[in-house]
């Protein structure tokens, strides 16, 4: 029988809710909507119907994907044109694809390469017939294959940062392509110091240098850039079946001519070139559509969406207040780290067989090879990425089985008898030099902090996407563990999450036995779990209070600024682009969290200007550079990572610091005393020995020969509680050093180790008479790297940690400086000698600021 059908045009409604009961039923619809979607589609009807950038938040399981369809869908039908619905993963495509069609929307698969794509779907889209469903991939490259639509929907819009800077960044992996990570390293030669270049082209580097990442901002060096350019453009010869050589290539299409608006993250394993923030306005697809649409379960409120996807300003969406908040069902989180004797891999991989399946999540490739050998249990199937890239369900069917997947946190849903184990294996928190440069030598991580807390969110929840799901949640580093152990961290939570975290870190704090028996029940779900473990996280969840971070609103008020200060730079207007990023750091002056990220961009800002200057040959911009440029340096302080890039050319060198000029003097006479360089070298693998050892009676000399290594006044005080080894720079700055070389590597940093530290200060002060300097820090060497919650809340603003293989990499370098310094023996003159070590101390990167910058990276409580 033939079936007159009405057009497509003719089905529509007033607004997106009242459209859904009018879809096809096709048997397989939901049965209603959700209020929370209900209200947020009338809402976004009647009031946001018209913005350019809307982003809206649905928690996990409240109907997100559903909402973006159904508005994508009704525009379509409007006559508003053609509808694109963005996914991360070409998995996620077929699952909302699948998902659609139940629903009775239409739509069309446009994943893979565009010469395969359907012809008849292709035509849909184009005729507005259907919505088109993508990866990220097809809307952010060079050449997007979709011709312009009215709406883009974005689905995981929190994750979209690593899809959308991937089109903009151009990665050279030097055990890959060593050619042209050489050739690119000489283009920026002259940028480095040169002790840091010999560092860089070494072949065997210690731990501190193949970690240290160095940011260029190419802006600086227009005689950089020429051969920077016909380095990266190596890629366009590379074998064309090499995908990955071909995605840089790509990359470096987007940004080639703009690579002054760049900033170079250099390595010793790796460079990478990008813009800051995506000049996504370049993007003809992406920049046309009448709307774009970013849907998220944890959108957050720093500005990290609008610098994620370059958009000045992106509207919100919210839950209607005074809404229940939907619930994700229940996990369990056991920490491997913090239960006393058990051995945390051993522990992992008993719980994940004890479950018999788990998806273990890991940060990269390089985690996910370490976990399966560490945590997977023998002779189990082991899924990779490749192997779930289309679908879920043959691991979903599988027993005795993991899914090992890097840097996945987010589009794998595995609800109910699915999956019932998640684990946790590598901290999430740098995916790419840029956030690695953040999060050490910039001091910049609470920019960065929202991506990281959603990452480290999505992961736990995978296997909870409804209320009547359960999981065990498996968090098998020692990183991550740390990271919920803050209680900030943990606060910019939803109140169910604070309550699963703190209670997981109490019961793992207890003994093996009560863990086991504890997973044990809640596996169960019986009764005995129904009780007083439900009962006890009532109770913490009722006291419980989500708080945005401290800085959000200044990052917020930032991210307009930043963005619009890519495009200036894009564009060549340097003066507007710096009064821009100057705007953007002075959003963040009340946010003391967030001076590290306001010294970068101010000092973004005063390359701009000193850019601008050399243009136009204008001297007072050249002035105005340099003061800009020295309000970054001090708002860096204790980083000191801008000091290599500075004096602007041209310019005078900036005069050593009151401490830089106490180390030279101490060492311009310490360089008499230490005999011949046969005796010096005795002494230099007399002290390294001495930091590779267990024992603090080797280990406490070695650190106080080291401190007189360095130019201070360095000793062991005397009398009860006092510090291992004191470092003194005169009155100008001071470390205390507290050595716990005897800690085992698996053992936790309790409140005793932590109370010690914040003391030494003080009692340093005492013995000398006078105050602690303002430059100063207490510092903790252990091998540890899990700290005890509440070691964590009673540690000092001042009280860092580092590992005793920091400590050896800072002896290596000091070896070298030596190296130099023996060669001023034969100035007599005092004063010559004494400019002389203050020039290597700074070329070596060794001044006291220098060291204090080194040692104060991660605080106490910090990851």
């Amino acid at each position: 029988m033939a079936i007159k059908k009405r057009s497509d045009t003719q089905l529509r409604a007033e607004t997106p809710e009242k459209l859904f009961p009018l879809l096809r039923k096709t048997g397989a619809n939901s049965d209603t909507l959700w209020p929370q979607q209900v209200d947020l589609l009338r809402e976004y009807a009647e009031k946001r119907v018209g913005a350019r950038d809307l982003a809206i938040e649905l928690p996990t399981g409240t109907g997100k994907t559903l909402t973006g369809l159904l508005i994508a869908d009704w525009r379509r039908r409007e006559g508003k044109g053609r509808a694109i619905f963005v996914c991360p993963t070409k998995q996620l495509v077929r699952q909302v694809v699948a998902a659609a069609e139940n629903e009775g929307i239409d739509v069309v698969d446009l994943s893979g390469p565009w010469k395969q794509w359907d012809a008849s779907a292709q035509n849909k889209y184009e005729r507005a017939k259907a919505t088109a469903v993508v990866p990220y991939s097809s809307i952010f490259n060079t050449s997007p294959k979709l011709i312009e639509a009215d709406v883009i929907v974005f689905d995981d819009a929190h994750a979209g940062e690593q899809y959308v800077s991937k089109a903009y960044t151009v990665e050279v992996p030097r055990q890959r392509y060593g050619s042209i990570w050489s050739e690119a390293l000489e283009a920026v030669a002259p940028m480095l110091p040169k002790e840091r270049y010999q560092q860089l082209i070494g072949n065997t580097p210690g731990a501190g240098t193949r970690e240290l990442v160095d940011c260029l901002i190419l802006a600086q060096r227009d005689d950089v850039l020429p051969g920077l350019a016909r380095a990266l453009d190596a890629f366009a010869r590379v074998d064309r079946s090499d995908r990955f050589a071909a995605s840089q290539k790509f990359a470096f299409d987007a940004t080639g001519g703009h690579l002054a608006a760049c900033a170079l993250y250099v390595s010793w394993s790796k460079i990478e070139a990008r813009p800051v923030t995506p000049p996504t306005f370049e993007n003809a697809l992406f920049a046309s559509a009448t709307q774009r649409v970013y849907l998220s379960a944890t959108l957050g409120t720093s500005g990290e969406l609008e610098r994620a996807f370059g958009r000045p300003a992106v509207a919100r969406l919210h839950r209607p207040d005074g809404a229940p908040t939907p619930t994700s069902g229940r996990r369990f989180l056991v920490f491997p780290h913090l239960v006393p004797d058990a051995d945390p891999d051993k522990l992992t991989k008993e719980l994940i067989k004890t479950v018999g399946k788990s998806i273990v999540i890991t940060p990269s490739d390089k985690d996910a090879d370490t976990a399966s050998t560490t945590i997977v249990p023998k002779r189990w199937t082991v899924f990779r990425k490749g192997d779930v890239e289309d679908s879920l369900d043959d691991f979903a069917a599988s027993t005795k089985s993991v899914a090992l997947l890097a840097n996945r946190y987010d589009g794998i849903d595995l609800p109910g008898k699915a999956c019932r184990s998640v684990t946790m294996a590598g901290y999430p928190g740098v995916t790419n030099l840029q956030e690695r440069f953040y999060a050490s030598r910039a001091r910049a991580s609470a920019v960065s902090a929202e991506r990281v807390r959603s990452r480290v969110v999505q992961g736990i929840g995978r296997c909870t996407r409804g209320p009547r799901d359960w999981a065990l949640v498996i968090v098998a580093d020692r990183e991550t563990t740390t990271y919920l152990s803050r209680e900030e961290v943990r606060a910019t939570l939803s109140p169910d999450l604070q309550s699963e975290i703190e209670f997981g870190l109490d019961q793992s704090d207890t003994s093996l036995d009560d863990v086991r028996e504890n997973v044990a029940m809640f596996l169960e779900q019986g009764k005995q779990w129904r009780g007083d473990p439900e009962d006890e996280l009532a109770r913490i969840r009722a006291a419980a209070e989500q708080h945005e971070p401290a800085a959000a609103p200044g990052l917020a008020e930032a991210a307009k600024h930043e963005v619009e200060a890519m495009e200036k730079m894009w564009n060549g207007d340097w003066k507007a682009a710096s009064e821009k990023l100057h705007l953007a750091a002075t959003a963040m002056t009340s946010y003391p969290a967030v001076r590290g990220y306001q010294a970068t961009l101010l000092f973004r800002a005063a390359v701009a200007i000193d850019k601008a200057a050399r243009d136009a040959n204008d001297q007072e911009l050249a002035f105005r550079a340099d003061a800009l440029a020295a309000q970054a340096v001090d708002a860096a302080k204790p980083a000191t990572w801008m000091a290599a890039f500075l004096p602007f050319q041209g310019r005078q060198a900036l005069a050593p610091s009151a401490q830089c000029l106490s180390a030279a003097a101490r060492l311009s006479t310490y360089i008499d005393g230490v005999g011949s360089p046969a005796k010096l070298k005795i002494a230099f693998q007399n002290m390294i020995d001495g930091l590779s050892q267990i024992d603090h009676k080797s280990y406490e000399p070695a650190l106080t020969q080291l401190g007189l290594f360095l130019g201070a006044y360095a000793f062991k005080p005397k009398g009860n509680s006092r510090t291992d080894s004191a470092w003194c720079w005169d009155e100008t700055q001071w470390i205390s050093v507290e050595a716990k070389s005897e800690h085992k590597i698996d053992g936790v940093i309790g409140v005793t180790d932590t109370l010690q530290v914040n003391g030494h200060l003080a009692l340093v002060a005492e013995d000398r008479s006078t105050a602690v300097p303002e430059t100063s820090a207490a510092i903790m060497v252990s091998p540890r790297t899990v700290v005890h919650k509440d070691a964590i809340a009673v540690a000092g603003e001042d009280s860092y940690r580092v590992t005793p293989d920091e400590i050896r990499a800072l002896a290596t370098d000091t070896e070298r400086l030596w190296e130099g310094l023996q060669l001023l023996r034969n100035i007599k003159v005092a004063s010559e000698r004494t400019d002389g070590v203050a020039k290597l101390l700074d070329q070596h990167r060794l001044r006291p600021e220098d060291v204090l910058d080194r040692l104060t990276v991660t605080r106490i409580g910090e990851v």
